[in-house]
């Protein structure tokens, strides 16, 4: 391809300017050197590793950042209460700015979790009746065996890091599992069927969480965003191709003549940008396909990592015999499930502790017209959760809700997980003592004080997670 004139690039522009694409991203190096870490102690004993982003006396704003070898970098924002934090190891000066634009460099331009997929070391698996019909990724908490395409795959994969990272930074682990948690993750929803075989319940949801067998299988149908995205991949790469070839070609041509050089490589640089901005837009169309599955998987993944990590069931006399608190409610085990199934993919980063917008909306509605009951939430059974048909729905879904609104307080407000008080109301719950008893020695006052401090939490909540301000 010989430039004759500035047309010639014009015209290459229009072959690439419709084009929407999926970004090819560089390997990063096999492996990495240690990195230096702000490091934050919590009186519950857990400890972060990142980067300090703001103090005050009343919090520390926070970047946790884990590097595994073999395995992507992942990044978590939170905010740690002072009268969480036990101790603070701070960077000097000049460790802390190498870990500043190393972080930057990580995502520079929102392309990180593209990196970050490109990295992955996947390898072949068994699926249903094909011997090879599957991808797996292995780490540390979970596999993932995908019969979903590669782009799917790889994302699940870099997410599922993301949220067990997530997991870990609310609830950190107290037991190491006996081996991680599968995930099979259907690309179609005949696999899903089959997957769960003829006995499965009948579930309103596309995840499910396997106890007895540590697994979540979870379904999901892309067939045609998949095949959409793979052409656009295809069209993308033979564009980079002719802009790099269109380049040294010029480069040749007009190496005598800097002016015109410049203004050819910068007509070459246009288009590679409305490459990059093609991939963006092919990210947020992902995201868009996407929100759902990965809702249900975030979901059912919290639950494997409380039944294996944290809070294992516990018979009563085990508990009694002090080999462990047991298992959390139904309530709040389902309500911190909600909480991160909202979780945020942002410029890579993975975001919790914002109020999903329609589910606070409607936890508004509800308390503003009739505030529900926390003693009956606290007494209520597994059957509550469950939506087996259209009848039983409109219950579940005020079971779900009522249960999120009284986790995310506490978890985000009171900041009241993982306190020895927290243990002790697990303790009194699984060993056959009443739970609103126990409830109210957990967050320090009686149920109907606790109902009316809820109530105003709630309607003072503001999607960003944040109460808005009280009224003179």
């Amino acid at each position: 391809m010989r430039p004759e004139t500035g047309d010639a690039l014009r015209t290459l522009a229009l072959i690439l300017g419709a084009t929407l694409v999926t970004a090819a991203a560089a390997q990063p190096p096999a492996a990495a050197p240690a990195w230096a870490f702000d490091e934050v102690t919590l009186h519950n004993g857990a400890r972060f590793q990142g980067l300090i982003l703001k103090e005050t006396p009343a919090a520390t704003d926070f970047q946790v950042v884990v590097r595994k070898p073999g395995r992507p970098t992942t990044t978590l924002t939170t905010s740690f209460a002072a009268r969480e934090v036990a101790g603070v190891k701070r960077l000097g000066d000049v460790d802390r700015a190498a870990l500043q634009a190393k972080l930057a460099e990580l995502d520079p331009r929102g392309e990180g979790e593209r990196r970050q997929m490109e990295a992955l070391e996947l390898a072949d698996a068994p699926w249903l009746d094909r011997p090879a019909g599957a991808r797996r990724y292995a780490s540390e908490r979970f596999t993932l065996v995908s019969g979903a395409s590669e782009d799917v795959t790889r994302r699940a994969a870099v997410r599922l890091e993301q949220i067990y990272a997530a997991f870990a930074r609310f609830l950190p682990p107290r037991h190491a599992p006996e081996k991680p948690t599968t995930v099979l993750l259907a690309g179609r929803a005949e696999d899903f069927r089959r997957l769960l075989g003829r006995d499965a319940p009948a579930v309103l949801n596309a995840a499910v969480y396997d106890p007895a067998a540590n697994r979540v299988v979870c379904g999901s149908d892309l067939r045609e965003f998949d095949e959409q995205l793979t052409a656009s991949r295809a069209k993308h790469k033979l564009g980079r191709a002719r802009l790099d070839e269109y380049e040294a070609e010029v480069r040749v041509l007009f190496k005598a003549s800097k002016p015109e050089l410049e203004r050819h490589v910068a007509g070459v640089q246009r288009e590679r940008d409305r490459l990059r901005e093609a991939d963006r837009q092919n990210s947020l169309a992902f995201d868009r396909a996407t929100r759902r599955l990965f809702a249900t998987l975030y979901h059912e993944a919290f639950h494997s990592y409380l039944a294996t990590s944290v809070y294992p069931p516990a018979t009563p006399a085990e508990v009694r015999a002090g080999r462990g608190p047991g298992e959390l409610p139904r309530w709040l085990n389902e309500g911190l499930a909600q909480v991160f199934e909202t979780a945020v993919v942002e410029a890579g980063e993975l975001r919790v502790g914002h109020a999903d917008p329609e589910r606070l909306e409607r936890a508004q509605a509800l308390f503003r017209a009739k505030p529900p009951s926390v003693a009956e939430m606290l007494r209520a059974g597994p059957e509550q959760y469950l939506a087996a048909h259209s009848g039983q729905k409109s219950d579940a879904s005020r079971a779900y809700l009522v249960s999120w609104a009284v986790t995310f307080h506490l978890t985000f407000e009171r900041r009241v997980l993982g306190t020895p008080e927290f243990t002790k109301y697990l303790e009194a719950v699984n060993t056959g003592g009443d739970p609103v008893t126990a409830f109210e020695a957990w967050v320090g006052q009686d149920v109907p004080a606790f109902e009316a401090d809820l109530r105003e939490a709630v309607l003072r909540l503001t999607p960003d997670g944040t109460p808005a301000p009280k009224k003179p």
